[in-house]
Parts: C-alpha cells; sequence; structure tokens
C-alpha cells in the first residue's frame, strides 16, 4: 500500500482524487467478479441440463424406499389410543374427476386411520369420471356423506359448504390425492388436545414416487412439507414449505409450533374454524391455506406441526395437469390479495422473528454481515476488532455474523440474499451500489472517525440507521443531515479483556502505547517523551520505527488476540486520540479494552473523556501534563489501584458490547415496527438528482417525517418499479412530469407538485389519496375523481432558508432556474436589459447574452444567501401551472429569506402572499415595476414577507397532514398520536 505523506491529504482535491481511486478501485472488482460469476452461472446451467435428464428409481428402489420410511415413521410412533368417548373428526375432502387418487386414499382406510370417532365429507364438483359411483360403493362400509355440486366451485367454498354441515367438534381438510399412513389421525388429535391455544395441526408429507413428473423428478421419498414459513422473494413476502427436498429421517419427531401448515391434511376445532371465517373464498386453488392459519395466529392461537403423522402427497399430479394459463392468472389473483391482506404485517413479523430467533416465520435466525478494511488474525485494522467483539456479543442472541471485506472480498457489494442487516464501519462503502436479493436488507452506518467524509457521500442519506460514537458526532451528523443519530460509542469485551489473564515478561512495562502510525499526524509523537521519566515504556503498533526518538522503545506490531496480554504486563496505558476522532469526542477501543483488563488509561481526549467517561479519566493536554500523570500514578500505587477500580466499574457497567448489541437490537425493533414510506422522485438517475427542485422538496418531506417516527426511502426514476420498495408501507409519489403504476400492496399517495395537464381522470383514480399543490386545481379534480382529493400547497424550510445575506450573491435582479431549451417567460418579459440581472441555471448558453449568466447551479444549502442578497428575485411558471393556481415552491422559500419577489400572475397568488409578492401584467408593466421598486427601498423592504412567521407553509405542517392521513386510514386515534410526538 502506497503511504500518502500528511501534505499531501491536505491538498486541494486530495478527497476528490481518493473517491475516483476508490471508485474506480470497486467498480473493477466488481466487473470482475461478475464476469467470473457469469462463467461459473455458465458452467452451471450445463449441470443443470445433466440433472434435468430423468430420474427414475427401479421397481425394487421404489419399494425399499417406500418400506424405509414406513418402518422408521412406524419406530418413532407410540401410538395414542383414544375410546368411545374421544371427540368426532369430521374429515373434508374435496373432489373433481380425483377417482384413481380416491381409490389409493380409501384403501385399507380404516386399518390405517384407527381412530375411532370420525364422519367423512366429500365434496364432488361436478366429477365426469366415476368417482361418485365409487364413493356411493364406500359410503357403505364407512360414514361417509357426499355433497354434490352443479358447478365446479373452489376449494374455499367446497370446504366451507362441508364445514358447515359437519357434526364433528374437529374438522380435519384432507387432500383425494394424499396416501396416509398406519395411526395418522391419532397423532393428530393428540397435537390437537394437548392445550385450548392450538389452531391448527399439520402433518409431514413426503413425496411419493415422482420420477414421472416434470418438477419434482429428483424428490422421489424426500420430505415435501414440515410446515410453512415465509421469505421474502421480488418483494413478496412468500410462504415456502419447510423441509422441502430434504432427505426423509426420523429425528426427534416432537410437536414444533409453525406459521402455517398446509390444507393437504389440516386439523382444527370447528369452532376455530368459524371463529375466523373459514377458509377465504376469495383464493382460488392457492394461499387461503396459508391465509386461515395467519388469521388463527392473530386470534392467539398456535399451530402446530405434527412429524409422527406421516402421510404420502400426490399433490404434483393434479397440480401438473391444469392449464399454463389458468394456472397463472389464479396464481396472480391469490398473490395480490394474499399482498393486499398480509404483506405489510408479514414482513414485519417476518424480521422480528428473525431478530427474537423464533424460527416461526422463518427457519432462519438474524444474519448481520459487517463491512470492513479486512479481517483475519494479523488485520492491524481497528474495524475488524471492533466488528468481531460486536458480533460476539450478537452471537449471544443466536444471530449469524459474516463480513464484506474491502481487501478479500471478490466483490464487497455482492450481498448474499440471507443476510438481513449490514452494518458499514467504512466511509468508502457506497451503499447504492449493493447488489442483494433481499429487498428487506437493513442498512446501519457507524462512523467512528471521518465524519466529514462519511457525510458527504451522497449515499450517506440512504441508510435506514445511523449510529455514531459520541454525543458530540450524533448532534454534528443530525445538524448537517437532519438523519436522527443514535449514541453507540466503542466498547470492550470483558470474556476477553480482564484481570485473570496472564502478562508476560517480554512486554512488561511501567506504561505502554498501542496504536498504529498511518503517515497522518499523532500528537503522541510529539508529546511523549520517555527519556524524561524513570520508568520503563514500549510502544506496539506498526510503522513506529521511522522515529528516532522512539526506536529504543518500540517492540513491532502485536496481533490483537495478544492485547490482553500487553496490557496486563503494563501499569498505565497511553491514549491518543487522533485528529479525525478527537474532535468529535469518539473514545478509542483501547481505552475500554486496558480499563476492562484492570490496567490504569490516561488520555488527550479531553472531550471524549467528558462526554463518555463523565470527568473521571485522567487527561493530559500537553507534554508536562502527561509527565506529571504518569509520575504521580506510578509513583502512588494505590492511587492508581483506586482510580483503576473506579474506571472498571464504570465501563464494565455501561461500556460492554453486550450493552451495545442490546442497543442495537433495540434500535432495530424500533426501526422494524416503525411505518416505512418511500417517496418517488422523478430525477432520471442519482447522478443528476441535485438538479431537480423535486429531490430538496422529498429530503424536507424525509427529515420532518422522521422526526415523526416515519422511516423514509428515496427513490429514484429507474427505481420506481422495482422492488426496492418492499419494505414500505405507504408510497408517496411527487407527480410531476412522470407517471407511477401504483403497486396493490401500499397505500399509494399522490402529490401533485406541477404539470397537471399530464394527469389523467384515471390515474388520480389508481390512488387512495390525493394531494395537489393548488386550492383551485384540487377543487376542481375533486368534482371528477372518486379518491379523496385535498389542497397542499408547497412549502419551505425554515432551519434551510431564512434571511443570510451574502456579497457574493449581492445582485439587483436574480433569477434562479433552468432554460429546458426555451426563454422563461419571466426572461423573455424583462430581456433586455441594463439593470443588474444574474442568471442562475443550465441550458441557458445561446438564449441570453452571457454577460447575465453567472452560473449553472446554486447548491441548495446556499440558495438561501442569494435569495437573501438580492434586491428583487424573478419568480415564474409554465403555463399550465401559473393557469391551474400551482404556485412556485420558491415563493415559499426565498419569502422564507426575507426576499422582495415580483412574479408573473398566478392563479391564487394573491390568496397566500397578499400584497407580499408582486405580480405584473405584461412585459411594459414588468420593467415599470422593477424600476420602481429599484428605486424605493424601503417600500421594497416592508413588502417582504418572512414566511417563517406563518407555520402553515413548512414541511413540519405537510408532514402533519400526511401522518394524520396515514393514521386515519390505519385506525390510529390522531390525538393520541399526536400526543406520543409531543413526548
Amino acid at each position: 500500500m502506497v503511504k500518502v505523506p500528511p501534505q499531501v491529504r491536505q491538498l486541494k482535491g486530495f478527497e476528490e482524487l481518493r473517491r475516483f481511486r476508490n471508485h474506480a478501485r470497486d467498480s473493477y472488482n466488481s466487473w470482475k467478479h461478475r464476469t467470473v460469476s457469469m462463467v461459473n452461472m455458465l458452467k452451471e446451467s450445463q449441470i443443470m441440463e445433466f440433472i434435468k435428464q430423468d430420474y427414475k428409481l427401479s421397481e425394487s428402489q421404489k419399494k425399499e424406499l417406500y418400506e424405509s420410511i414406513i418402518n422408521q415413521s412406524a419406530s418413532s410412533i407410540d401410538l395414542e389410543n383414544f375410546n368411545d368417548d374421544a371427540p368426532l373428526v369430521s374429515i373434508v375432502i374435496i373432489n373433481r374427476n380425483g377417482l384413481k387418487y380416491l381409490k389409493r386414499l380409501f384403501d385399507d382406510f380404516v386399518e390405517k386411520i384407527q381412530y375411532p370417532a370420525y364422519e367423512i365429507i366429500v365434496v364432488d364438483n361436478v366429477s365426469q369420471d366415476e368417482s361418485l359411483s365409487f364413493l356411493e360403493d364406500v359410503s357403505e362400509s364407512l360414514p361417509l356423506k357426499i355433497i354434490k355440486n352443479t358447478e365446479n366451485v373452489s376449494f374455499s367454498r367446497s370446504n366451507n359448504q362441508a364445514a358447515e354441515i359437519a357434526k364433528g367438534e374437529y374438522l380435519l381438510l384432507l387432500n383425494n390425492d394424499v396416501e396416509p399412513t398406519y395411526g395418522w389421525l391419532n397423532q393428530m388429535m393428540k397435537s390437537a388436545l394437548q392445550s385450548d391455544d392450538v389452531g391448527a395441526v399439520g402433518a409431514k408429507l413426503v413425496y411419493p414416487d415422482c420420477s414421472g413428473s416434470r418438477y419434482n423428478r429428483r424428490n422421489s421419498y424426500k420430505v415435501q412439507h414440515t410446515g410453512i414459513a415465509f421469505r421474502e422473494e421480488d418483494g413478496f413476502i412468500k410462504p415456502y414449505n419447510l423441509g422441502n427436498g430434504d432427505t426423509f429421517k426420523v429425528n426427534g419427531e416432537i410437536d414444533e409450533p409453525r406459521a402455517a401448515v398446509t390444507a393437504a391434511a389440516l386439523l382444527v376445532a370447528r369452532d376455530k374454524y368459524f371463529q375466523v371465517d373459514g377458509l377465504d373464498e376469495g383464493y382460488i386453488y392457492g394461499y387461503e391455506d396459508v391465509d386461515f392459519c395467519l388469521k388463527l395466529l392473530q386470534k392467539g392461537y398456535t399451530n402446530i406441526y405434527c412429524p409422527k403423522s406421516l402421510l404420502f402427497h400426490y399433490e404434483f399430479g393434479t397440480q401438473e395437469s391444469h392449464k399454463n394459463n389458468e394456472v397463472k392468472k389464479r396464481r396472480l389473483n391469490n398473490i395480490k390479495l394474499f399482498r393486499e391482506r398480509w404483506g405489510k404485517w408479514l414482513r414485519r413479523e417476518l424480521l422480528m422473528d428473525k431478530l427474537n430467533c423464533n424460527q416461526l416465520f422463518s427457519s432462519k435466525p438474524l444474519k448481520v454481515a459487517f463491512v470492513v478494511t479486512e479481517t483475519g488474525e494479523n488485520s492491524s485494522a481497528g474495524d475488524y476488532f471492533t466488528a468481531t467483539s460486536l458480533g460476539k456479543s450478537f452471537q449471544k442472541f443466536g444471530w449469524e455474523i459474516d463480513y464484506l471485506s474491502r481487501t478479500e472480498s471478490e466483490d464487497w457489494y455482492k450481498v448474499d440474499r440471507d443476510v438481513d442487516v449490514l452494518i458499514s464501519l467504512l466511509d468508502a462503502y457506497d451503499i447504492r451500489k449493493i447488489r442483494s436479493k433481499n429487498n428487506l436488507l437493513i442498512k446501519i452506518a457507524w462512523p467512528r472517525n471521518w465524519l466529514s467524509r462519511w457525510i458527504s457521500y451522497p449515499d450517506f442519506m440512504d441508510f435506514d440507521l445511523v449510529m455514531a460514537t459520541s454525543e458530540t458526532a450524533c448532534r454534528y451528523i443530525e445538524e448537517k443531515t437532519g438523519m436522527k443519530t443514535d449514541l453507540l460509542p466503542l466498547a470492550t469485551d470483558p470474556e476477553t479483556f480482564n484481570p485473570t489473564v496472564a502478562g508476560t515478561e517480554k512486554w512488561e512495562c511501567d506504561y505502554c502505547f498501542t496504536g498504529s502510525y498511518w503517515k497522518d499526524p499523532r500528537e503522541i509523537v510529539d508529546i511523549l517523551d520517555p527519556e524524561s521519566l524513570p520508568y520503563t515504556f514500549k510502544l506496539f503498533g506498526k510503522n513506529w520505527d521511522e522515529f528516532e526518538k522512539l526506536k529504543d522503545y518500540y517492540e513491532g506490531f502485536v496481533n490483537y488476540q495478544d492485547m490482553p496480554r500487553v496490557y496486563r504486563s503494563t501499569s498505565i496505558v497511553v491514549d491518543d486520540a487522533n485528529r479525525v476522532t478527537k474532535e468529535y469526542g469518539s473514545v478509542n477501543s483501547r481505552v475500554f479494552d486496558a480499563i476492562a483488563s484492570g490496567v490504569l488509561v490516561v488520555t488527550n481526549g479531553d472531550l471524549g473523556a467528558e462526554e463518555t467517561f463523565n470527568g473521571i479519566l485522567p487527561v493530559y493536554k500537553s507534554q508536562e501534563e502527561l509527565k506529571n500523570l504518569l509520575e504521580y500514578y506510578l509513583a502512588h500505587e494505590e492511587e492508581r489501584k483506586a482510580k483503576i477500580d473506579e474506571l472498571q466499574e464504570f465501563v464494565l457497567s455501561q461500556h460492554t458490547y453486550d450493552q451495545r448489541a442490546d442497543k442495537i437490537k433495540s434500535c432495530l425493533e424500533s426501526y422494524i415496527i416503525k411505518r416505512k414510506m418511500a417517496i418517488k422522485i422523478p430525477a432520471p438517475n442519482w447522478d443528476e438528482v441535485e438538479e431537480w427542485g423535486d429531490y430538496y422538496l422529498a429530503l424536507g418531506l424525509k427529515k420532518e417525517l422522521e422526526r415523526k417516527d416515519c422511516e423514509v426511502i428515496l427513490q429514484v426514476l429507474p427505481e420506481w418499479e422495482g422492488d426496492g420498495d418492499a419494505r414500505c408501507d405507504v408510497v408517496l409519489v411527487l407527480r410531476g412530469l412522470s407517471r407511477y403504476q401504483p403497486k396493490p400492496q401500499h397505500f399509494n399517495i399522490m402529490w401533485n407538485i406541477s404539470h397537471p395537464d399530464k394527469v389523467s381522470i384515471e390515474e388520480y383514480n389508481q390512488y387512495q389519496h390525493v394531494f395537489i399543490a393548488s386550492q383551485f386545481w384540487a377543487d376542481e379534480i375533486s368534482q371528477k375523481v372518486d379518491v379523496p382529493v385535498e389542497a397542499m400547497l408547497q412549502c419551505t424550510d425554515p432551519e434551510i432558508f431564512y434571511p443570510d445575506p451574502d456579497d457574493k450573491y449581492k445582485h439587483d435582479l436574480l433569477f434562479v432556474g433552468n432554460s429546458r431549451g426555451v426563454h422563461r417567460k419571466i426572461i423573455k418579459d424583462l430581456l433586455p436589459t441594463e439593470e443588474d440581472l444574474a442568471v442562475y441555471g443550465a441550458g441557458w448558453e445561446g438564449l441570453i447574452d452571457k454577460k447575465y449568466i453567472k452560473g449553472e447551479h446554486i447548491p441548495n444549502n446556499e440558495l438561501r444567501k442569494a435569495y437573501s442578497s438580492c434586491k428583487i428575485l424573478l419568480c415564474d411558471h409554465w403555463d399550465d401551472m401559473r393557469d391551474k393556481g400551482f404556485l412556485s415552491n420558491r415563493l415559499f422559500d426565498a419569502s422564507a429569506c426575507g426576499a422582495f419577489i415580483i412574479s408573473d400572475k398566478v392563479r391564487g397568488i394573491e390568496h397566500i402572499f397578499a400584497d407580499a409578492v408582486v405580480t405584473y401584467e405584461d412585459s411594459e408593466d414588468f420593467k415599470m415595476i422593477i424600476m420602481y421598486y429599484l428605486n424605493n427601498n424601503i417600500e421594497r423592504k416592508n413588502k417582504s414577507l418572512i414566511i417563517n412567521n406563518n407555520l402553515n407553509f413548512t414541511f413540519e405542517e405537510r408532514t402533519k397532514s400526511i401522518i394524520q392521513l396515514l393514521n386515519s386510514e390505519s385506525g390510529v386515534n390522531t390525538s393520541k398520536a399526536e400526543e406520543l410526538e409531543m413526548l
């Protein structure tokens, strides 16, 4: 690695060059990895072609596998015996042209069932084969009733029909394409009767011979179903069969709770069936059983998987006989209904299930990936040590841990689907480049240093959670970005760092320093003077050999796992907070680790000592102060031990990684249960987003919404149609030039802020609610559409826009806006002019005299300076906005800065700004108005309106309206919500 001299780091443009280098390196690694991956995929596809070839078992192999499963299952069963008082079970079977399945199902039925009290209800849906004749014959020897439908009704309707006439205390929904084994119903009833809290009971289902199947030819005699769990897939929280494809084996065989079980064999008390209104008839052969189980779950019941009840399920035979178009159509309908009803709730339950390792909704616990510089025992990167210590505490929750290493990962932007949480410890990691199939991935930033660098990256605003290591750092980030930042200092692992660790003679000394030199100035170099003290000193780390004064004390680099022994071999550890942590009050890991080891620490980090240690940590600010501290504590052992005891008790009670893990878990829980919103910005891409006013509108909304406990993600145009909004409950579309196709799983809100001529009545009606940035147009549209419409004018952020003059922008006339290739009305009405006119915006070259053009862009955080400094700000509107009363956001921002504004005449402007904004009729009138107000300073200033005094036009007020709407939609008591907000 090339060492960059400190003087080069200070040069203007160094950071930009560094970013370019990092971007180029990451892009190359990503390209290389993708190329290799494509080659590997090709190889895998060739292998898959081989695998897809027919896989057929001989008759003897089939018999051997079949009997093996029967025998293994029988060996695990201690058959529960029921007498004549056993609850009656109504077995419900749906049939249509299933003669061959019925014959197999009822073969030796009495011997296999063993249960003494049951009736059978078969619902036949207009079978054209010999099913009815067969059933009538069976009814002579079995308690069987037949419901003969005159049309082919759905699975849900058929089961509900049977449930209505059933006499049993329990209902058993049973597919006709199953083959039960000995004692199957006894086992299910034993599970059902164990508690009043039991909801649905499901069985273990196994594939039969599948060698003739298109999709399951390699699943012969493997497990098909051990319950149902969920996973996110393309934005859909999708149910799937647990155990599917596993080799059959008997292992423990105890009942286990499940989120859902399949209705191929589902037992439930009849009264509970009707408590949740049975199977929902909106589903057509799909998802009705999962929906049913989730309804039971929400009622407080526990669904059970009973592994001792075994049935073979020939599902592939019936599914593969259906026409593709028919199956596809009903599948899409079922998914739509299921998503609308359960998507929001399931998303939260799934993540909370992983967080708490309940393994009810998911088969896997939470998985966390740390973004670090490097990994391994020889690592010298502090971020890796921090990650491993925190990861160890996470593992106590049952979570899984992984690392994305900059130096070792083939492509650190490729994040595996099973990663649920990503914690970045490096500012150079651009989360907008992440490629992951997990659309619920939670991204956490944990800046420990280089805060100004962290927040300078555009992707920083995309983190879901931000944590910082000091109160000062939290305030800095919040003030600069508006992002809520949680306090999370570094800490220690007392299982690794503790006084029971033995020291070693080779590292024994009176005081030491541990840390590396990375060609960046460190105070310790000038402040430390070992020759002036009669005590032994040792220095551990990398790259200290170039300092002549320290060579005799330099012991080289020590691996992290040896650091506890280093600390136990000394009496005092000198801490040197470097320039990128000291000013923010961040406390180094070595401080916590050394204190936990029972060693005194003295530090130059005065702010961190005050904030994190409440002033009890000894601090030095000069060479003399350091010398005095070392002399005093090395000469006064009792005082040193007393101070160590005080510090150690403080650290162990408040600053361990177990406590940090608890804090992160709590933050994740809070994040998961929060309402989430996606704001769709019509900007073409992230590279150009800062040139779009819609972006700053979105940022203002995001800041205020997150203050009201609503998590917000921003999406530019290419991201609108993907699954990046899968975690969101609500979508807010800033409707300008681009149209969005709302998704049914969201509560969709349109805020029509411009270009009303491009929005049709049909488009308005696709939303659940419409805001329009014009009172006039809201009144007009509300009479024509079927959805609620209300006016919500644009607004300003008084934290960004306020009077703040700057001579740099001191002009008589100012216009800020892009030309979009045409003469803007107000500029066309003004030119030519001899006045001091400054035009800022893109696309003006060749349209107006270049003497007027002062720049293509004013950064949003500088606009207030421009608005505050000009004598007259010019504001205009596009034709359709002017005619329909859409007031420009510039009117609100500039007014908040105390600017005097002249605008073209837009419908309704006088009702909002009264005479504070002057309007003109035509070019001649315009020029006369300009001359008048340039010559009448007092009157011009008196007309300036500070919008800060009018709270109706702020982002805070706009988000109150949005939250009130959402609370109303979700049934939340608004007054109570506001009460909580105030708290």
